[in-house]
């Protein structure tokens, strides 16, 4: 009989490092975790509280924004520091939980005077100090370099002392606190960098309670940038609570009864749609497939020599009416010589063929209703709850419709095609957009086609890829398609394009509305306010830009194609994207991915913080780079790394993040950029060693239940780059300072998802966007005029160590390359 693993309770006050810390403790002791939010209503009295305590050798009470003195920032944590007598057992805080066990016991928890957020400091540890730290959890540990987000601290009079008895007293519980026995500090001297906001001189980072068994550390030892001595902390605090538990702990352990705390891997989407399946025998036509019929579906391809340089574009006019619905997912700057790496280039162009005769999906956050448009027939509606919300049904819909014979040389052979708003990521974090309150009419948040006929090129092998899906029984038709197609292809080849006017784009242009300088700057300073007071520790501000254009009269192209022609010859991107799907059009030039997984489960976010645009002083990677290397850039990037994880290990489990690549700048065409690349792995529905021993119907029902790519992309919205953290507190601040307005299409993703088990999705950022429901027309006796408004989206991310100008600054810049089009 297995023994089963030790249990741990992760509580968790809405923070977005949670599961780094669970995959952390999995990874690194012989236990299991399982985690309650701070405030389940299940455990509301003390009797439900002590009954689930009693499952678990120990509690680990997460970090979290607020302040621990608020009730409904620290919840039950509260409640663990006054466990009666019979009901203690072993307790680990972190951060919020630090400030709230300390707080408890007497300490005043105040300001710091400068916020250190991404920062990594060195702490000075009792086990460095002789015989008597050998006895504590840091026992045998070396040097600590540890990530620090805090915006509070401790005080427990350590400011009384002189720098005279400082060091004799420093590992003292003071008059004040008596039962706070400090363990760690962070001393400005110990500073690693200058320039890294260090204001105060002695700041408490880890300590115990005197008595009971309750220690407590004020860095993350879960941060990517915190060093493996971490590890040893956390495997000696489990061995002093072991110990404790054998010779101390009054209560025995229980096996039985039910237990509140879950596993911090959330259900995949299918298995959502499954147990919805059971509850509604109706659903029973939307299982997946036989394997005869997965086979009979196959995405035919045929392949076309290209010259080198093609033009996207051109191609694009030769075969399609540019009047109709448009998905274009543009390597722009494929063929930029002056830039980094291929993968920075970037390799392919997809685009999405004869949409007008394809479904269309739209839902908006919180109708509970998606739309399906079909081409010449009825508008449906079907309820996402009956599938275990949105992405339940977009889950078994690419389930159920997978392919697995079709080109192995491309990207993408068919499948959903399409964006999602910001607003779509905030309806599944808990925040309700403010701007979708009382609106009659709302957009759509989710639009996506269902993509059967498509076009790839392979900007490094020079090849076009023609492609449909279809079944065996329609190959003839397929080829007709072919034919007629590669004939236009191939006359297209051997003709090019003029360039695109911005004298035209110019002289459309009714009005600009930018962000008033001194009205960004002050929402600066209110970002850093709540930073101040521990409610975020990096917040993406963002601002809107509205421009309106008078419409071309009978012009065969709208004018959104010449303000993407334009653009990307001025900002060639390796995600630049055309769109006019349903009721919106999206024109952007990103260089951010944000996402893409393969049919084996290998998921990569590439998050990007830190810009440097090129001028005359700033020409080379070695330059930009040395500019970038400041606390301010790379604490921006670090703590977006550090959420991404979060993200990913909520998918892929404990074990299976990594990051391969930690903020390295890469270069683009007017601009330096610092990425990082955080990898996950989606474990397999069973281990391959289990496969011999399973029966096809258990192999079956675990393919029905799998995690998939599509998992990741729903638990990552809104892009972390695009809020800062932690991520539901932060929006909901934002939210707030930026007035309720609607972010839109920017700040959004936009890409694809196929039938192969790929996916690849970018951040809409470098972008300008319009709803059809805004364009109108003015009459002035014979004259008619139509126009229509453009929103273009800028911002940065705001930290403690921002300035109000430089971040206002900071936005312009990005704005100007936009804005350059109509300038």
């Amino acid at each position: 009989m297995r023994i089963p693993k030790p249990l741990i309770l992760f509580i968790d006050a809405y923070d977005s490092f949670s599961n780094n810390i669970i995959s952390l403790l999995e990874t690194t002791l012989n236990a299991s975790v399982r985690t309650i939010k701070i405030d389940n209503p299940a455990l509301a009295s003390d009797e439900a509280l002590y009954a689930e305590l009693r499952h678990y050798v120990a509690v680990v009470c997460g970090p979290g924004p607020g302040h621990p003195e608020k009730e409904e920032d620290v919840g039950i944590m509260r409640r663990i520091w006054r466990l009666r007598e019979e009901e203690l057992l072993p307790v680990l805080g972190i951060c919020l939980g630090f400030q709230s066990l300390c707080l408890e016991f007497g300490a005043e928890v105040k300001r710091l005077k400068g916020p250190q957020h991404g920062i990594i400091r060195r702490a000075r540890h009792v086990g460095e100090s002789g015989k008597e730290g050998q006895q504590t959890i840091f026992g045998g540990i070396g040097e600590i370099t540890a990530t620090l987000y805090q915006s509070l601290c401790v005080d427990i009079g350590q400011d009384h002392f002189s720098n005279k008895d400082w060091e004799s007293r420093k590992w003292m519980a003071s008059v004040r606190c008596q039962d706070i026995v400090p363990l760690a500090w962070a001393e400005s001297r110990d500073s690693l960098q200058d320039d890294a906001g260090v204001k105060d001189e002695r700041v408490l980072v880890a300590a115990r309670h005197r008595s009971k068994p309750f220690w407590a550390l004020q860095y993350h030892p879960e941060s990517i940038c915190t060093n493996t001595e971490s590890r040893e902390v956390i495997r000696n605090w489990f061995r002093h609570a072991q110990w404790w538990n054998r010779t101390r702990r009054q209560r025995k352990l229980s096996f039985e009864g039910p237990i509140q705390g879950e596993y911090a891997t959330r259900d995949s989407l299918l298995s959502l749609f499954e147990q919805k399946l059971h509850q509604n025998p109706d659903l029973n036509h939307l299982q997946s497939r036989s394997k005869a019929s997965i086979d009979e579906t196959v995405c035919y391809f045929r392949a076309i020599q290209s010259s080198a340089n093609i033009s996207v574009p051109d191609l694009i006019v030769a075969i399609q009416d540019m009047r109709q619905a448009h998905i274009i997912l543009e390597s722009s700057n494929a063929y930029e010589k002056s830039v980094g790496t291929a993968d920075v280039r970037g390799r392919y162009s997809i685009v999405g063929l004869d949409l007008d005769r394809s479904t269309r999906f739209e839902y908006t956050t919180g109708s509970h209703k998606i739309m399906q448009f079909h081409p010449h027939e009825c508008t449906s509606t079907k309820d996402t709850r009956n599938f275990g919300g949105i992405w339940g049904f977009l889950a078994q819909h690419l389930n159920a419709r997978k392919v697995v014979h079709g080109n192995p040389d491309s990207p993408f052979w068919g499948g959903f095609m399409g964006y999602t708003t910001y607003e779509l990521g905030l309806g599944g974090i808990d925040v309700e957009p403010e701007s979708r309150k009382g609106r009659q009419h709302p957009r759509p948040d989710l639009c996506f086609a269902w993509v059967k006929r498509s076009l790839v090129v392979d900007h490094v092998k020079n090849v076009i890829y023609i492609q449909q899906l279809a079944s065996r029984a329609n190959l003839d038709h397929v080829n007709t398609w072919m034919d007629s197609l590669a004939s236009k292809l191939e006359d297209a080849l051997h003709h090019t394009s003029s360039t695109p006017s911005t004298h035209e784009i110019r002289n459309s242009v009714v009005s600009i509305t930018t962000p008033k300088p001194l009205v960004y700057e002050s929402k600066v300073l209110a970002c850093q306010s709540s930073i101040r007071a521990g409610d975020s520790y990096e917040l993406c501000l963002t601002s809107q830009t509205h421009i309106t254009l008078t419409k071309p009269h009978s012009s065969p192209t709208p004018s959104s194609w010449n303000l993407y022609k334009t653009l990307r010859s001025r900002q060639p991107a390796p995600f630049s994207s055309y769109v006019r799907l349903g009721a919106a059009t999206l024109v952007s030039c990103s260089p951010e991915r944000f996402l893409t997984w393969s049919p084996s489960g290998t998921c990569e976010l590439r998050p990007m913080k830190g810009t440097v645009k090129k001028s005359p002083t700033v020409q080379t990677l070695a330059q930009a780079t040395n500019l970038l290397d400041i606390p301010k850039e790379k604490a921006e990037n670090l703590m977006i790394v550090d959420l991404v994880r979060h993200d990913l290990h909520g998918v892929c489990g404990s074990g299976n993040v990594e990051v391969p690549r930690l903020m390295v700048v890469e270069e683009y065409k007017s601009v330096f950029q610092m990425i990082s690349v955080v990898v996950g792995q989606i474990p397999p529905p069973f281990p391959p060693s289990m496969l011999p021993y399973l029966s096809q119907a258990e192999i079956e029902e675990g393919e029905k239940k799998k995690y998939t790519g599509l998992d990741v992309l729903a638990a990552s919205l809104p892009p972390g780059s695009m809020t800062g953290a932690p991520k539901k507190r932060s929006c909901e601040i934002l939210q707030e300072i930026e007035g309720g307005k609607e972010r839109g299409l920017y700040s959004g993703v936009v890409g694809y998802m196929d039938v192969g088990g790929r996916g690849d999705w970018s951040v809409t950022i470098r972008c300008l966007f319009k709803w059809d429901d805004e364009d109108e027309v003015l009459v002035n006796g014979d004259q008619k005029e139509e126009r229509e408004t453009w929103h273009v989206g800028a911002g940065g991310a705001v930290t403690s160590l921002s300035t109000a100008v430089g971040e206002r600054e900071e936005m312009e810049t990005k704005l100007a390359g936009t804005l350059g089009l109509f300038r």
